[in-house]
């Protein structure tokens, strides 16, 4: 037997989209993923995932090449490596999802038991709206959303707001609330649309709605800059989820102890993969706050997302209510939906938790290399 890592790959995936979609401030044409990829002497694979940046491919090949030669056994030793030699916390991400998937795989056992075992076999999955679509007024978007999300057995939805005045958008999330089955749980994501005067304006009238949190409401972190999250929990009751661009744990540790959000959102190919997600995931514990993790990604994201989900700690002793959450997106996603012939579905609003070896998933090498972008080969 051969485990050593003997070959390292980088891909990056793109494809168009049917209809152009995007959040407050952008639309989107195309779908994107970087895919990495581990092999060792013996033909075992192992894949991980993150988000695209330019230049992120190129770090992402010259770190893969130090794991060349060397066991994925030797996990934490791997990771202190990628973590001192790396400063780019997606290119650390990708290559931990995949050294955890490939052992897992080598041992024979899942990603989630590597970790000590899931601590549940389904996870709630929320839809997780594309956005704004191109030539389509929001309420209409917010509407189709919606019923394609209760008609396809989801209990929750996610809709993106923030690009129109809050009055008009209020309006529009009014009439949606007013045609939904009260039973079903809506939230927003403003993805940093607005200052904090507005965000307590727009929290306050998602309170009266009955909206189940407010997500990314203030300006995106930038370097040095402190996000003044504090200053919503103290004005507003709606829960406030942030968190899904930190990329250490200390960066968490801080946020946490600044009580920035009331829910926290740490994203597996950001944050550092599995193991670190879980870390995080129980300091959160810890503080009695709620972990639901980000993702928007391919099937191995959506994958490696739900073995971390298996593995959260509940925030309380009320299980069902506070217990973690799936992020599903509705966007037209290739990604997800061609590279792996696994079933990732939701089913009255659950995913199963995989249990096969590594993320649980098998990989269409030939669906997946379709998908390699003809501008980067």
């Amino acid at each position: 037997m051969n485990a050593r890592i003997a070959k390292t790959e980088v891909l990056e995936l793109r494809h168009p989209v049917v209809t152009p979609t995007g959040p407050a401030a952008v639309t989107y044409s195309h779908r994107e993923s970087l895919i990495v990829r581990l092999e060792d002497g013996d033909g075992l694979v192992g894949w991980g995932e993150t988000y695209t940046a330019p230049g992120l491919a190129a770090v992402a090949r010259a770190v893969g090449s130090m794991l060349e030669g060397k066991a994925a056994a030797d996990s934490r030793g791997l990771l202190d490596l990628l973590w001192e030699t790396c400063v780019d916390s997606m290119v650390v991400s990708a290559w931990s999802i995949a050294i955890d998937d490939l052992r897992a795989r080598q041992l024979g056992v899942s990603v989630a038991q590597l970790y000590g075992g899931s601590r549940r076999k389904k996870v709630r999955a929320y839809a997780s709206s594309g956005g704004y679509r191109k030539g389509f007024e929001p309420e209409e978007g917010w509407l189709a959303d919606v019923k394609y999300a209760k008609d396809n057995g989801f209990t929750a939805c996610k809709l993106r707001i923030g690009r129109y005045h809050p009055r008009r958008e209020l309006v529009g999330l009014r009439k949606v609330r007013a045609a939904v089955d009260p039973s079903m749980d809506l939230m927003v994501d403003a993805n940093g649309a607005y200052s904090v005067p507005l965000a307590i304006e727009v929290g306050r009238g998602l309170e009266a709605l009955g909206f189940r949190w407010f997500e990314e409401p203030l300006i995106r972190f930038r370097a040095g800059m402190s996000y003044p999250g504090y200053e919503l929990l103290s004005a507003l009751d709606i829960p406030i989820a942030a968190g899904e661009g930190l990329q250490t744990r200390g960066a968490f540790a801080a946020f946490l102890d600044r009580k920035a959000a009331d829910i926290i959102q740490p994203d597996v190919a950001i944050c550092g993969g599995v193991g670190e997600g879980l870390f995080i995931a129980e300091m959160a514990a810890l503080r009695g706050v709620p972990c639901v993790p980000h993702a928007w990604g391919g099937a191995i994201l959506l994958a490696a997302t739900i073995a971390f989900l298996s593995l959260i700690p509940e925030s309380s002793e009320l299980v069902g209510p506070a217990s973690p959450l799936l992020e599903f997106d509705l966007f037209e996603n290739r990604m997800r939906t061609e590279i792996s012939s696994d079933s990732l579905q939701a089913i009255d609003g659950y995913v199963t938790v995989p249990v096969n070896p590594g993320l649980g998933i098998e990989i269409d090498e030939h669906a997946l290399r379709s998908l390699v972008d003809l501008g980067a080969r």
